[in-house]
Protein backbone atom coordinates (compact mmCIF):
# COMPACT_ATOMS: atom_id res chain seq x y z
CA UNK A 1 0.00 0.00 0.00
CA UNK A 2 1.16 3.75 -0.61
CA UNK A 3 2.11 4.93 2.25
CA UNK A 4 2.17 8.52 1.66
CA UNK A 5 -1.26 8.34 1.46
CA UNK A 6 -3.50 11.58 2.75
CA UNK A 7 -5.60 11.58 5.70
CA UNK A 8 -7.95 14.44 7.28
CA UNK A 9 -8.15 14.69 11.00
CA UNK A 10 -11.32 16.14 12.40
CA UNK A 11 -12.13 17.19 16.13
CA UNK A 12 -12.61 20.35 18.17
CA UNK A 13 -10.59 19.26 20.69
CA UNK A 14 -6.94 20.24 18.96
CA UNK A 15 -5.22 18.02 21.77
CA UNK A 16 -6.77 15.12 20.05
CA UNK A 17 -6.23 16.14 16.51
CA UNK A 18 -2.91 16.81 17.19
CA UNK A 19 -2.25 13.22 18.77
CA UNK A 20 -3.80 11.42 16.30
CA UNK A 21 -1.52 13.76 13.72
CA UNK A 22 1.41 12.94 15.60
CA UNK A 23 0.69 8.93 15.61
CA UNK A 24 -0.22 8.99 11.82
CA UNK A 25 2.84 10.61 10.78
CA UNK A 26 5.35 8.58 12.15
CA UNK A 27 3.69 5.96 10.09
CA UNK A 28 4.62 7.66 6.97
CA UNK A 29 0.80 9.09 6.16
CA UNK A 30 0.50 12.88 5.20
CA UNK A 31 -1.87 14.21 7.83
CA UNK A 32 -3.75 17.38 7.88
CA UNK A 33 -6.15 18.72 10.53
CA UNK A 34 -9.34 20.58 11.28
CA UNK A 35 -11.17 21.65 14.42
CA UNK A 36 -14.53 22.16 12.75
CA UNK A 37 -16.66 19.94 10.26
CA UNK A 38 -17.31 23.51 7.76
CA UNK A 39 -13.66 23.96 7.61
CA UNK A 40 -13.45 19.99 6.98
CA UNK A 41 -15.76 20.11 3.77
CA UNK A 42 -14.01 22.81 2.21
CA UNK A 43 -10.59 20.87 3.06
CA UNK A 44 -12.23 17.98 1.15
CA UNK A 45 -13.54 19.56 -1.85
CA UNK A 46 -10.16 21.41 -2.10
CA UNK A 47 -8.05 17.95 -1.77
CA UNK A 48 -8.45 14.18 -2.75
CA UNK A 49 -8.29 12.82 0.50
CA UNK A 50 -7.93 9.10 1.05
CA UNK A 51 -9.12 8.98 4.85
CA UNK A 52 -11.34 10.79 6.99
CA UNK A 53 -10.68 10.20 10.83
CA UNK A 54 -13.44 12.35 12.88
CA UNK A 55 -15.38 12.66 16.04
CA UNK A 56 -18.77 12.15 16.76
CA UNK A 57 -20.12 15.40 18.49
CA UNK A 58 -19.10 18.32 17.23
CA UNK A 59 -20.70 21.70 17.44
CA UNK A 60 -21.03 22.66 13.73
CA UNK A 61 -22.24 19.58 12.15
CA UNK A 62 -21.61 16.36 13.96
CA UNK A 63 -19.18 13.60 12.64
CA UNK A 64 -21.81 11.57 10.81
CA UNK A 65 -23.44 14.43 8.98
CA UNK A 66 -20.04 15.04 8.12
CA UNK A 67 -18.93 11.69 6.56
CA UNK A 68 -22.17 11.36 4.59
CA UNK A 69 -21.44 15.21 2.70
CA UNK A 70 -18.07 14.14 2.71
CA UNK A 71 -18.70 10.98 0.84
CA UNK A 72 -20.96 12.76 -1.73
CA UNK A 73 -18.09 15.19 -2.50
CA UNK A 74 -15.77 12.54 -2.77
CA UNK A 75 -17.19 8.74 -3.36
CA UNK A 76 -13.74 7.11 -2.87
CA UNK A 77 -12.90 8.50 0.14
CA UNK A 78 -13.18 5.83 3.44
CA UNK A 79 -13.74 7.19 7.51
CA UNK A 80 -12.98 6.22 10.69
CA UNK A 81 -14.79 7.72 13.10
CA UNK A 82 -13.68 8.30 16.70
CA UNK A 83 -15.56 9.22 19.92
CA UNK A 84 -16.28 8.75 23.68
CA UNK A 85 -20.14 7.84 22.79
CA UNK A 86 -19.78 4.04 22.81
CA UNK A 87 -23.20 2.48 22.61
CA UNK A 88 -24.26 0.35 19.87
CA UNK A 89 -26.72 2.45 18.80
CA UNK A 90 -24.14 5.04 17.64
CA UNK A 91 -22.52 2.10 16.02
CA UNK A 92 -25.19 1.35 14.19
CA UNK A 93 -25.87 4.76 13.02
CA UNK A 94 -22.29 5.11 12.04
CA UNK A 95 -22.50 1.68 9.70
CA UNK A 96 -25.46 3.62 8.19
CA UNK A 97 -23.68 6.65 7.35
CA UNK A 98 -20.84 5.07 5.53
CA UNK A 99 -18.37 5.07 8.61
CA UNK A 100 -15.84 1.77 7.58
CA UNK A 101 -14.35 1.82 11.26
CA UNK A 102 -15.48 3.21 14.54
CA UNK A 103 -12.69 3.32 17.69
CA UNK A 104 -13.76 4.21 21.17
CA UNK A 105 -12.19 6.89 23.40
CA UNK A 106 -10.03 6.35 24.74
CA UNK A 107 -8.40 5.00 21.89
CA UNK A 108 -5.40 2.40 21.91
CA UNK A 109 -2.70 3.45 19.90
CA UNK A 110 -2.24 0.27 18.54
CA UNK A 111 -5.92 -0.04 17.89
CA UNK A 112 -6.09 3.47 16.04
CA UNK A 113 -3.07 2.11 13.50
CA UNK A 114 -4.62 -1.36 12.67
CA UNK A 115 -7.68 0.70 11.77
CA UNK A 116 -5.82 2.94 9.55
CA UNK A 117 -4.10 0.31 7.83
CA UNK A 118 -7.26 -2.05 7.41
CA UNK A 119 -9.42 0.86 6.14
CA UNK A 120 -7.01 1.88 3.39
CA UNK A 121 -5.94 -1.26 2.49
CA UNK A 122 -10.04 -2.25 2.22
CA UNK A 123 -10.07 0.76 -0.03
CA UNK A 124 -7.17 -0.07 -1.83
CA UNK A 125 -8.88 -3.75 -2.72
CA UNK A 126 -12.03 -1.94 -3.71
CA UNK A 127 -10.57 0.62 -5.96
CA UNK A 128 -8.31 -2.13 -7.73
CA UNK A 129 -11.18 -4.28 -8.49
CA UNK A 130 -13.19 -1.63 -9.22
CA UNK A 131 -10.46 -1.10 -12.12
CA UNK A 132 -10.67 -4.63 -13.12
CA UNK A 133 -14.19 -4.11 -14.43
CA UNK A 134 -13.59 -0.93 -15.92
CA UNK A 135 -10.70 -2.62 -18.40
CA UNK A 136 -12.28 -5.99 -18.75
CA UNK A 137 -13.59 -6.24 -22.36
CA UNK A 138 -16.78 -8.49 -23.53
CA UNK A 139 -15.51 -11.95 -22.74
CA UNK A 140 -14.34 -14.35 -25.43
CA UNK A 141 -14.04 -17.79 -25.67
CA UNK A 142 -10.33 -17.35 -26.95
CA UNK A 143 -9.65 -15.27 -23.96
CA UNK A 144 -9.21 -17.54 -20.95
CA UNK A 145 -5.99 -16.02 -19.33
CA UNK A 146 -7.91 -12.61 -18.26
CA UNK A 147 -11.26 -14.37 -17.99
CA UNK A 148 -9.52 -16.42 -15.45
CA UNK A 149 -7.58 -13.33 -13.87
CA UNK A 150 -10.66 -11.43 -13.42
CA UNK A 151 -12.51 -14.75 -11.83
CA UNK A 152 -9.51 -15.18 -9.19
CA UNK A 153 -9.84 -11.21 -8.62
CA UNK A 154 -13.09 -11.39 -8.20
CA UNK A 155 -12.56 -14.47 -5.93
CA UNK A 156 -9.86 -12.89 -3.76
CA UNK A 157 -12.13 -9.47 -3.39
CA UNK A 158 -15.27 -11.72 -1.84
CA UNK A 159 -13.18 -13.31 0.69
CA UNK A 160 -11.74 -10.34 1.43
CA UNK A 161 -15.01 -8.92 1.82
CA UNK A 162 -16.10 -11.79 4.32
CA UNK A 163 -12.96 -11.22 6.65
CA UNK A 164 -13.89 -7.33 6.35
CA UNK A 165 -17.33 -8.54 7.73
CA UNK A 166 -15.84 -11.06 10.44
CA UNK A 167 -14.02 -8.15 11.87
CA UNK A 168 -17.19 -5.59 11.37
CA UNK A 169 -19.05 -7.93 13.50
CA UNK A 170 -16.08 -8.68 15.95
CA UNK A 171 -16.03 -4.96 16.35
CA UNK A 172 -19.94 -4.15 17.07
CA UNK A 173 -20.00 -6.94 19.58
CA UNK A 174 -16.83 -5.63 21.40
CA UNK A 175 -18.52 -1.73 21.44
CA UNK A 176 -21.35 -3.61 23.18
CA UNK A 177 -19.21 -5.27 25.54
CA UNK A 178 -17.58 -1.76 26.56
CA UNK A 179 -20.99 -0.43 26.39
CA UNK A 180 -22.50 -2.70 28.87
CA UNK A 181 -19.67 -2.69 30.91
CA UNK A 182 -19.73 1.24 31.04
CA UNK A 183 -23.70 1.23 31.44
CA UNK A 184 -23.49 -1.18 34.92
CA UNK A 185 -20.35 0.33 36.54
CA UNK A 186 -21.56 4.19 35.60
CA UNK A 187 -23.94 4.86 38.73
CA UNK A 188 -22.27 2.66 41.03
CA UNK A 189 -20.33 4.74 43.59
CA UNK A 190 -19.58 1.56 46.61
CA UNK A 191 -16.09 0.62 45.41
CA UNK A 192 -16.38 -3.38 46.22
CA UNK A 193 -19.82 -3.55 44.21
CA UNK A 194 -18.45 -1.74 41.52
CA UNK A 195 -15.41 -4.08 41.23
CA UNK A 196 -17.79 -7.40 40.97
CA UNK A 197 -20.53 -5.71 39.06
CA UNK A 198 -17.52 -4.95 36.35
CA UNK A 199 -16.12 -8.83 36.45
CA UNK A 200 -19.67 -9.85 36.26
CA UNK A 201 -19.91 -8.42 33.06
CA UNK A 202 -16.19 -9.09 31.86
CA UNK A 203 -17.10 -12.65 32.75
CA UNK A 204 -20.34 -12.94 30.97
CA UNK A 205 -19.55 -11.04 27.61
CA UNK A 206 -15.82 -12.46 27.23
CA UNK A 207 -17.13 -16.30 28.12
CA UNK A 208 -13.97 -16.68 30.72
CA UNK A 209 -13.01 -18.68 33.15
CA UNK A 210 -11.55 -16.43 35.80
CA UNK A 211 -11.39 -12.86 36.41
CA UNK A 212 -9.37 -10.42 39.19
CA UNK A 213 -9.02 -7.05 40.30
CA UNK A 214 -6.05 -6.39 42.40
CA UNK A 215 -5.35 -2.58 43.32
CA UNK A 216 -2.35 -1.10 45.42
CA UNK A 217 -2.05 -0.96 49.25
CA UNK A 218 0.21 2.01 48.89
CA UNK A 219 0.76 1.84 52.68
CA UNK A 220 1.99 -1.69 52.66
CA UNK A 221 3.48 -1.30 49.22
CA UNK A 222 1.43 -4.57 47.68
CA UNK A 223 -1.03 -5.77 45.43
CA UNK A 224 -4.56 -6.94 47.08
CA UNK A 225 -7.16 -8.91 45.34
CA UNK A 226 -10.21 -6.87 45.68
CA UNK A 227 -12.37 -8.47 43.57
CA UNK A 228 -12.42 -12.10 42.14
CA UNK A 229 -14.96 -14.29 40.18
CA UNK A 230 -14.94 -17.41 38.16
CA UNK A 231 -14.12 -21.32 39.42
CA UNK A 232 -11.38 -20.19 41.71
CA UNK A 233 -12.55 -17.03 43.26
CA UNK A 234 -13.32 -17.73 47.01
CA UNK A 235 -9.37 -18.80 47.05
CA UNK A 236 -8.24 -15.51 45.35
CA UNK A 237 -9.94 -12.85 47.21
CA UNK A 238 -7.89 -10.74 49.68
CA UNK A 239 -4.56 -12.92 48.58
CA UNK A 240 -1.47 -9.80 48.60
CA UNK A 241 1.65 -9.95 46.82
CA UNK A 242 4.56 -7.33 46.67
CA UNK A 243 4.49 -5.21 43.62
CA UNK A 244 8.20 -6.49 41.82
CA UNK A 245 6.52 -10.19 41.74
CA UNK A 246 4.55 -12.12 39.80
CA UNK A 247 2.71 -11.16 36.51
CA UNK A 248 0.59 -8.19 38.19
CA UNK A 249 3.91 -6.66 39.72
CA UNK A 250 5.27 -6.79 35.95
CA UNK A 251 2.82 -5.11 34.90
CA UNK A 252 3.14 -2.52 37.90
CA UNK A 253 6.37 -1.75 36.91
CA UNK A 254 6.23 -1.55 33.02
CA UNK A 255 2.97 -0.07 32.80
CA UNK A 256 1.59 -1.68 30.08
CA UNK A 257 -0.46 -4.83 29.33
CA UNK A 258 0.92 -8.54 29.77
CA UNK A 259 -0.50 -11.71 27.23
CA UNK A 260 0.43 -15.07 27.85
CA UNK A 261 -1.16 -16.89 25.06
CA UNK A 262 0.24 -20.09 26.22
CA UNK A 263 2.45 -20.19 29.44
CA UNK A 264 3.82 -23.47 29.11
CA UNK A 265 5.61 -22.14 25.93
CA UNK A 266 6.20 -19.06 26.94
CA UNK A 267 10.52 -17.81 27.36
CA UNK A 268 9.42 -15.09 30.01
CA UNK A 269 8.29 -17.84 32.44
CA UNK A 270 11.12 -19.73 33.89
CA UNK A 271 9.85 -23.39 35.00
CA UNK A 272 9.36 -23.04 39.21
CA UNK A 273 7.55 -20.16 37.94
CA UNK A 274 5.02 -22.15 35.54
CA UNK A 275 4.18 -24.42 38.49
CA UNK A 276 2.21 -22.12 40.00
CA UNK A 277 0.16 -20.96 37.85
CA UNK A 278 -3.14 -23.58 36.72
CA UNK A 279 -4.05 -21.57 33.87
CA UNK A 280 -3.23 -21.91 30.18
CA UNK A 281 -3.82 -18.18 28.64
CA UNK A 282 -4.19 -14.87 30.42
CA UNK A 283 -4.27 -11.23 30.06
CA UNK A 284 -3.17 -8.60 32.53
CA UNK A 285 -3.37 -4.81 32.11
CA UNK A 286 -2.53 -2.35 33.96
CA UNK A 287 -5.73 -0.18 35.82
CA UNK A 288 -4.52 3.75 35.52
CA UNK A 289 -4.65 7.37 36.21
CA UNK A 290 -2.93 9.39 33.93
CA UNK A 291 0.98 7.75 34.36
CA UNK A 292 -0.10 6.20 37.97
CA UNK A 293 -0.74 2.79 38.01
CA UNK A 294 -3.69 1.95 40.82
CA UNK A 295 -3.82 -1.93 39.73
CA UNK A 296 -4.38 -4.78 37.67
CA UNK A 297 -6.84 -6.68 35.99
CA UNK A 298 -6.56 -9.53 34.85
CA UNK A 299 -8.70 -12.08 32.57
CA UNK A 300 -7.57 -15.98 32.59
CA UNK A 301 -8.94 -19.09 30.22
CA UNK A 302 -11.49 -18.66 28.28
CA UNK A 303 -14.18 -21.36 28.44
CA UNK A 304 -13.97 -22.26 24.62
CA UNK A 305 -10.36 -22.90 25.58
CA UNK A 306 -8.91 -20.71 23.11
CA UNK A 307 -6.03 -18.67 23.62
CA UNK A 308 -6.35 -14.68 24.23
CA UNK A 309 -5.34 -12.74 21.38
CA UNK A 310 -4.24 -9.18 21.23
CA UNK A 311 -7.94 -7.61 20.53
CA UNK A 312 -8.66 -9.36 23.62
CA UNK A 313 -6.02 -7.19 25.33
CA UNK A 314 -6.95 -4.04 23.41
CA UNK A 315 -10.82 -4.71 24.55
CA UNK A 316 -9.59 -5.51 28.03
CA UNK A 317 -7.17 -2.38 28.24
CA UNK A 318 -10.24 0.21 27.13
CA UNK A 319 -12.54 -1.86 29.59
CA UNK A 320 -9.42 -0.90 32.16
CA UNK A 321 -9.65 2.66 31.57
CA UNK A 322 -13.27 3.20 32.32
CA UNK A 323 -12.68 0.80 35.19
CA UNK A 324 -9.61 2.85 36.47
CA UNK A 325 -12.36 6.04 36.05
CA UNK A 326 -15.14 4.52 38.13
CA UNK A 327 -12.63 3.77 41.10
CA UNK A 328 -11.33 7.12 40.94
CA UNK A 329 -15.07 8.63 41.33
CA UNK A 330 -15.84 6.27 43.95
CA UNK A 331 -12.58 7.41 45.66
CA UNK A 332 -13.60 11.09 45.79
CA UNK A 333 -17.56 10.34 46.13
CA UNK A 334 -16.37 7.94 50.11
CA UNK A 335 -14.19 11.35 50.46
CA UNK A 336 -16.59 13.81 49.95
CA UNK A 337 -19.09 11.48 51.98
CA UNK A 338 -16.41 11.43 54.73
CA UNK A 339 -16.11 15.58 54.90
CA UNK A 340 -20.10 15.68 54.94
CA UNK A 341 -20.31 13.11 57.74
CA UNK A 342 -17.52 14.81 59.46
CA UNK A 343 -18.78 18.31 59.27
CA UNK A 344 -22.07 16.67 60.69
CA UNK A 345 -20.65 14.86 63.31
CA UNK A 346 -18.19 17.90 64.36
CA UNK A 347 -21.63 20.01 64.84
CA UNK A 348 -23.64 17.27 67.05
CA UNK A 349 -20.15 16.54 69.26
CA UNK A 350 -20.16 20.92 69.41
CA UNK A 351 -23.75 20.18 71.06
CA UNK A 352 -22.66 17.65 73.15
CA UNK A 353 -19.91 19.44 74.99
CA UNK A 354 -21.77 22.38 75.47
CA UNK A 355 -23.43 19.98 78.28
CA UNK A 356 -21.37 18.17 80.95
CA UNK A 357 -23.85 15.43 81.17
CA UNK A 358 -24.28 14.67 77.15
CA UNK A 359 -20.33 15.25 76.84
CA UNK A 360 -19.13 11.36 74.57
CA UNK A 361 -22.69 10.18 74.61
CA UNK A 362 -22.72 9.72 70.85
CA UNK A 363 -19.22 7.91 70.99
CA UNK A 364 -20.22 5.75 73.98
CA UNK A 365 -23.95 4.99 72.00
CA UNK A 366 -21.47 3.95 68.51
CA UNK A 367 -19.29 1.65 71.22
CA UNK A 368 -21.92 -0.16 72.61
CA UNK A 369 -23.56 -0.75 69.43
CA UNK A 370 -20.51 -1.78 67.85
CA UNK A 371 -20.14 -4.32 70.20
CA UNK A 372 -23.94 -5.81 69.85
CA UNK A 373 -23.88 -6.40 66.76
CA UNK A 374 -20.64 -8.18 66.31
CA UNK A 375 -22.28 -10.46 68.65
CA UNK A 376 -25.43 -10.58 66.14
CA UNK A 377 -22.74 -11.06 63.40
CA UNK A 378 -24.43 -7.60 61.46
CA UNK A 379 -22.67 -7.38 57.84
CA UNK A 380 -19.73 -5.18 57.98
CA UNK A 381 -22.19 -2.65 55.72
CA UNK A 382 -24.94 -2.60 58.27
CA UNK A 383 -21.95 -2.16 60.94
CA UNK A 384 -20.90 0.77 58.69
CA UNK A 385 -24.08 1.87 58.46
CA UNK A 386 -24.89 1.34 62.80
CA UNK A 387 -21.94 3.39 63.63
CA UNK A 388 -22.52 6.62 61.32
CA UNK A 389 -25.91 6.59 62.79
CA UNK A 390 -24.98 6.14 65.86
CA UNK A 391 -22.76 9.09 66.02
CA UNK A 392 -25.55 11.22 64.58
CA UNK A 393 -28.60 10.19 66.25
CA UNK A 394 -28.82 13.31 68.14
CA UNK A 395 -27.97 15.59 65.54
CA UNK A 396 -31.77 17.08 65.94
CA UNK A 397 -30.84 18.29 68.84
CA UNK A 398 -29.65 21.49 67.56
CA UNK A 399 -31.67 24.43 67.69
CA UNK A 400 -33.78 22.86 70.09
CA UNK A 401 -32.74 24.98 73.92
CA UNK A 402 -30.17 23.09 76.03
CA UNK A 403 -32.21 24.57 79.04
CA UNK A 404 -35.13 21.82 78.45
CA UNK A 405 -32.22 19.36 78.03
CA UNK A 406 -30.62 20.37 81.89
CA UNK A 407 -34.05 21.17 83.48
CA UNK A 408 -33.81 19.90 86.68
CA UNK A 409 -38.01 19.89 87.28
CA UNK A 410 -40.40 17.49 85.12
CA UNK A 411 -40.84 18.72 82.01
CA UNK A 412 -44.62 20.08 80.96
CA UNK A 413 -46.59 18.65 77.97
CA UNK A 414 -44.99 21.72 75.55
CA UNK A 415 -41.55 20.86 76.39
CA UNK A 416 -42.01 17.21 76.47
CA UNK A 417 -43.24 17.38 72.80
CA UNK A 418 -40.02 19.79 71.56
CA UNK A 419 -37.57 17.78 72.97
CA UNK A 420 -39.80 14.48 71.13
CA UNK A 421 -39.43 16.29 67.85
CA UNK A 422 -35.39 15.69 68.04
CA UNK A 423 -35.74 12.45 65.76
CA UNK A 424 -37.31 14.10 63.38
CA UNK A 425 -35.49 16.69 63.28
CA UNK A 426 -32.61 14.70 62.94
CA UNK A 427 -33.91 13.46 59.90
CA UNK A 428 -34.55 16.89 57.93
CA UNK A 429 -30.94 17.87 58.82
CA UNK A 430 -29.38 14.86 57.23
CA UNK A 431 -32.06 14.49 54.29
CA UNK A 432 -30.37 17.12 51.85
CA UNK A 433 -27.02 14.16 52.83
CA UNK A 434 -28.81 11.31 49.86
CA UNK A 435 -25.65 8.66 50.47
CA UNK A 436 -26.97 8.27 54.34
CA UNK A 437 -30.39 7.17 53.38
CA UNK A 438 -29.87 4.33 55.09
CA UNK A 439 -28.75 5.71 58.60
CA UNK A 440 -31.77 8.28 58.17
CA UNK A 441 -34.23 5.52 59.31
CA UNK A 442 -32.52 4.88 61.87
CA UNK A 443 -31.59 8.13 63.35
CA UNK A 444 -35.88 8.50 62.88
CA UNK A 445 -36.36 5.43 64.73
CA UNK A 446 -34.01 5.48 67.86
CA UNK A 447 -36.86 6.70 70.29
CA UNK A 448 -38.67 3.97 69.26
CA UNK A 449 -40.52 1.11 71.35
CA UNK A 450 -40.51 -2.90 70.77
CA UNK A 451 -44.22 -2.49 71.78
CA UNK A 452 -45.20 0.21 69.18
CA UNK A 453 -45.19 2.54 71.66
CA UNK A 454 -42.29 5.06 70.75
CA UNK A 455 -42.01 8.41 69.00
CA UNK A 456 -42.50 9.62 66.36
CA UNK A 457 -44.11 6.75 64.05
CA UNK A 458 -44.78 4.16 66.92
CA UNK A 459 -43.16 0.94 64.69
CA UNK A 460 -43.01 -1.75 66.83
CA UNK A 461 -42.06 -5.43 66.64
CA UNK A 462 -40.22 -6.44 63.45
CA UNK A 463 -41.70 -3.60 61.42
CA UNK A 464 -38.71 -1.80 63.61
CA UNK A 465 -35.06 -2.90 61.78
CA UNK A 466 -32.52 -4.34 63.55
CA UNK A 467 -29.84 -1.63 63.01
CA UNK A 468 -32.19 0.63 64.84
CA UNK A 469 -33.30 -1.88 67.27
CA UNK A 470 -29.62 -2.59 68.54
CA UNK A 471 -29.10 1.53 68.66
CA UNK A 472 -32.37 2.05 70.48
CA UNK A 473 -30.57 -0.73 73.54
CA UNK A 474 -27.16 1.27 73.36
CA UNK A 475 -28.92 4.58 73.60
CA UNK A 476 -30.33 3.79 76.73
CA UNK A 477 -28.29 1.75 78.29
CA UNK A 478 -25.85 5.02 78.34
CA UNK A 479 -28.60 7.49 79.37
CA UNK A 480 -29.08 5.48 82.80
CA UNK A 481 -25.68 4.97 83.46
CA UNK A 482 -24.49 8.97 83.22
CA UNK A 483 -25.04 11.40 85.42
CA UNK A 484 -28.32 13.90 84.32
CA UNK A 485 -28.87 16.72 86.48
CA UNK A 486 -32.26 15.06 87.95
CA UNK A 487 -30.39 11.93 89.04
CA UNK A 488 -27.05 9.91 89.39
CA UNK A 489 -26.02 7.30 86.89
CA UNK A 490 -26.88 3.93 87.56
CA UNK A 491 -24.57 0.95 88.19
CA UNK A 492 -23.99 -1.27 85.02
CA UNK A 493 -25.62 -4.21 86.68
CA UNK A 494 -29.07 -1.96 87.87
CA UNK A 495 -29.24 -0.44 83.99
CA UNK A 496 -28.84 -3.71 82.49
CA UNK A 497 -31.42 -5.40 84.96
CA UNK A 498 -33.44 -2.17 83.89
CA UNK A 499 -33.38 -3.41 80.31
CA UNK A 500 -34.02 -6.59 80.44
CA UNK A 501 -37.46 -5.40 82.74
CA UNK A 502 -38.46 -3.49 79.82
CA UNK A 503 -37.43 -6.76 77.03
CA UNK A 504 -40.32 -7.10 74.74
CA UNK A 505 -41.66 -3.85 75.90
CA UNK A 506 -39.63 -1.02 75.41
CA UNK A 507 -36.40 -3.11 73.73
CA UNK A 508 -36.08 -6.51 71.95
CA UNK A 509 -34.91 -8.87 74.34
CA UNK A 510 -32.99 -10.48 71.88
CA UNK A 511 -30.73 -6.92 71.30
CA UNK A 512 -30.55 -7.19 75.30
CA UNK A 513 -29.42 -10.68 75.71
CA UNK A 514 -26.97 -10.08 73.42
CA UNK A 515 -25.76 -6.78 74.59
CA UNK A 516 -25.59 -8.69 77.94
CA UNK A 517 -23.07 -10.90 77.01
CA UNK A 518 -20.99 -8.59 75.38
CA UNK A 519 -17.32 -8.05 76.57
CA UNK A 520 -17.73 -4.31 77.21
CA UNK A 521 -21.03 -4.96 79.44
CA UNK A 522 -18.77 -7.70 81.72
CA UNK A 523 -15.99 -5.11 81.51
CA UNK A 524 -17.53 -2.36 82.68
CA UNK A 525 -19.13 -4.88 85.94
CA UNK A 526 -16.13 -6.41 86.62
CA UNK A 527 -14.53 -2.34 86.96
CA UNK A 528 -17.26 -1.66 89.08
CA UNK A 529 -17.02 -4.53 91.29
CA UNK A 530 -13.72 -3.43 92.07
CA UNK A 531 -14.00 -0.30 93.40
Amino acid sequence: MDKQMRILVVDDEPRICHLIEELLKLEGYQIDVSFSSTDALQMIKKYNYHLLITDLKMPDIDGLELIQKAKEQNPEIRAIMVTGYTTVDTAVQSLRHGVDDYIAKPFNIIELKKAVQRTLHARQITLENIQILKDSKPISIDLKSPEQTLSEKIYIMSEQLVDVNKKLVQRINELDTINEVSKAIRSVLDKDELLNLCLNEINEKLKIKHSSIMLIDDKRNELVVRASQGHRSMQALGKTQKLDEGVAGRVVQGKKPILVKNIEYDSRFNRDERLDYKTKSFVSAPLSLGQKVIGVINIIDKVSGESFCEADVNLLCTIAGQVSIAIENSRLYKVLEENCINMVKFLADSLEAKNHYTNGHSQRVSEYSSSIANIMRVSAKEKDTLLRASLLHDIGKIGISELLFNKPDKLNGTEYDTIKSHPARGEEIIKPLGFLEEEIRHIRGHHESFDGSGYPDRLGGKDLPLLTRIMTVADAFDAMTSERTYRQPLKTNKAMLELQKMSGKQFDLEVVDAFASSEIVKMKSGLEANH
